[in-house]
This record gives structure tokens, sequence and C-alpha cells, in this order.
């Protein structure tokens, strides 16, 4: 018996994953379903179990390698097995690395050079997955002219956004960037006389993989932000009131944030056309509303889903979204809990913030950015007196919604928390 053990695809439009531990060894002696490594993909960090019983052998792969999935990276064999490791193809054998940070005369040369516009070529002789394609056609580059990591230089979307990001393979009919002029100071990597490094640390693993991912967002979603500001004085009242009820059923409080869910939840299906995807070619309308709610987790973010939010109460809301962040915190978040978001709510109301804008987690066309509730001045009936408002901003994707919808969901996101009682 001689199990593979490989990288799994655990979300749609995955193409590699990062190990971040083996949480066995070589040679070590592993059990069906026991914890193997942990992987990192662009939405979390997942403990990856082992297929069969047996002696882990042949590991491949080793911490902070990129990796593409379903690639052999360890077998598992029997105790009475002689294993022999398979001989790889050259180009087959190695995991992809993460970029490490180039050395100083390195990154001098390459900012301080221009970047030369390559000639297109025959980008379909190229191998390269087809949303690898997608967004080279979007963005006008030539895949012939970017190195894939990939077995036997397969193309996948980290490879065209890691040489967008560089000025890498646009093609010659499309304008030129502007360079600066000749002699001009570079802004950044000339320190200042004296200046001291507290630290370097390489950009690798969960960072890389958000920096590409929200890198691509902002640069391909035009984004457009509406802002408005709720009085959540009745909001305040109705979590008092069956806070202590949901409390003694479960155990578990009820957070603004799971209020906000199921007021956004109840609501999105009045508004389709923020609970869709975009494609590309066609936006697709989601009659669940599948709901991200994003957390922070030490030095990274997830957005764990809540699923037919549409369909919960607030307590099973309260109970789906503590179940999600217990398992994220460790790490056991299974694929369908880190895929398949339709709108995504994030929160950074407990760390003070009062207000900010979001970037849209594609291929999501909405998401919402909620702020702290503060004590503040307003006029009612012609008297100042004191509110707790909070601020929502909402981004939507410009290419399939307009400011008017936008301004329609939130005129009544505003109105539904203003007025709650029918939420219950």
């Amino acid at each position: 018996m001689k199990a593979e053990v490989i990288m799994p695809k655990v979300d749609m439009d995955q193409e590699t994953g990062t190990l971040v531990e083996w949480l066995k060894q070589e040679g070590d002696t592993v059990k069906k379903g026991e914890p193997l490594f942990v992987m990192l993909t662009a939405k979390a960090s997942i403990e990856v179990e082992a297929p069969e019983s047996g002696i882990l052998r042949g590991i491949t792969a080793k911490k902070d390698d990129v990796i593409p999935v379903t690639q052999v990276i360890a077998y598992i064999v029997s105790p009475d097995e002689k294993f022999e490791a398979p001989v790889a193809k050259p180009a087959e054998s190695a995991a992809v690395k993460a970029p490490e940070m180039p050395s100083e005369a390195k990154k001098a040369e390459n900012e301080t050079s221009s970047v030369p516009t390559m000639v297109a070529g025959d980008a379909s002789q190229v191998r390269a997955t087809p949303l690898a394609r997608a967004i080279a056609r979007e963005k006008g580059l030539d895949l012939s002219a970017i190195a894939g990591r990939g077995p036997r230089g397969r193309i996948y979307k980290a490879d065209v956004l890691s040489a967008l990001d560089k000025g890498v393979g646009s093609i010659a009919a499309k304008p030129a960037m502007v360079q600066a002029p000749a002699g001009a100071a570079p802004a950044i990597n000339i320190p200042l006389p004296n200046a001291r490094i507290r630290e370097r640390i390489p950009q690798k693993g969960v960072r890389t993989i958000i920096a590409q991912r929200l890198g691509y967002s902002w640069n391909s979603i035009p984004h457009i932000y509406e802002s408005v500001n709720v009085n959540m004085e009745e909001i305040v009242r109705l979590r008092e009131r069956v806070n202590q009820v949901i409390q003694n059923h479960t155990g578990l409080k009820v957070s603004y944030t799971a209020i906000l869910a199921l007021a956004v939840a109840r609501l999105l299906p009045k508004h389709p056309f923020l609970n869709s995807s975009f494609t590309g070619d066609e936006v697709i309308l989601w009659e669940d509303v599948n709901l991200g709610i994003a957390t922070s987790l030490e030095d990274y973010l997830i957005v764990p889903v809540v699923r037919t939010a549409q369909e919960l109460s607030l307590e099973s809301i309260v109970k789906e979204m503590s179940r999600l962040l217990e398992a994220a915190r460790g790490k056991k978040l299974e694929p369908a809990d880190m895929s398949g978001s339709t709108f995504t709510i994030s929160n950074l109301g407990m760390f003070g913030i009062e207000s900010f804008t979001a970037i849209i987690n594609p291929p999501e066309t909405a998401i919402l950015a909620v702020g702290k509730m503060v004590d503040t001045p307003v006029v009612i009936d012609g008297q100042v007196v004191v509110r707790p408002m909070m601020n929502l901003t909402l981004a939507v994707d410009h290419r399939v919604n307009d400011g008017a919808r936008a301004a329609k969901f939130l005129s009544d996101l505003k109105s539904t928390l203003e007025n709650p009682y029918l939420l219950i």
C-alpha cells in the first residue's frame, strides 16, 4: 500500500497552497484522519488530515513552499513496506518557492532601471490556467512573456498578478507607463543618512496571498463608496433584551456584528445585485445569502462564511459565528466554511475605528465596512440630544452596481437598524 499525500484544492479558484508546517515528520507513524500538515490558502489556515494509516515517507515539501494543488508532497506506506521515492521529472519535482526578499543591490537595480515593454507572442501556445488567461486578457498582458511556476512552466493566477505588479508582460500596443524623469530621487528605496533599520521581514505565506488578492481587487475593480450614519439606540435596547435569553440557551453573547449580519441577510434578497458575483462575462445573482464575516486572527485576516444566512434566526447566526471563530482559531475550518461567500461584512469597531473603507473580495460585488458606535450629539425634533451613532460604509463594484443601487440598500439598512424589532 502506498497512499499519496497531496496539496488539496479547498476552494474553486485556488491554484496553490502554502505549506505552513508539518505536524508529523519523516518516518512517523500516522493514523487515518490525524492532522498531518498545515496549509495556507488565500482565505484561511487549514489542518490537512492523513488519507490513510501507516508510515510517513518521501516528504518533498518544506515550510513556506508554495505548491500547486493536487501535487504529491509525501506518501504513506505500510509499516513493513520498503519505500522507494518515485523518480520525478525535473520540472515537476520541486515545489514552487515563495518569493524571497531581493538583495539591496538587486532591489536598487530593479527600481532604478526602466521596465522594457514586451512584444506580444503567441499566448495560445502557453500553458496557463483559465483564470490566469482571463486576468491576463483583461489586463492586456502577454502570457508568453510571463514565467510560470507550475509543472512544465504552467502559468497560474499568482504568476500573472506578480507580473502585473512588476510591469512585466505588457503588450506593446498598450500605452507605456510614464517613467520618472532621469535623475529623479527614488521615493523610498534610499534611506536617509544614519537611518536605522529595525527589521527586514520577507513577504511570504499568507501576507503574499493577501497582497496578491487585494492588489488584484483594487487594481481591477472600480469601487464606489457610500456612507451613512445610523442611530443605534434601538439596536442597543434590542441587544439588551435578547442577549440574556440567547445566552441562557447557548452560553453565547449576542454581538452587534451578529445583529448586523441578521439585518443584512434579511435585506439582500430585496437587493439582488449586491448579492452577486461578476465573472467578467456575466453577473450571477445568488439565491442564497452566504455572508462572509471578516475575522482577525493574530497577524492576518480570514473570512469564514455563514451560509444561507437569510434563513437563520439571530440565535442561529450567533451560534454559527461562534463555531466558525472557534474553528478558525484552532485551524479546524472546513473548505465549505471559507468558500462561496456572496457578500462580506468587515467590522473594526472593536478596535476603536469610527469609519473606514474596505476592499471588495472578488468575485463578490459589495462589502460593508462597520465602524465603532460613538455617542454623538444629533438633532432630533429640533432638540440636540446624544445618541449612539454608527458609521456604515458600503463599497460596490461599479461594473455591476451604480450609486443608486448602493444608496437604496444603505437607506433600507439604516431604516431597519433604527426600527429593528421586525427582525426578531
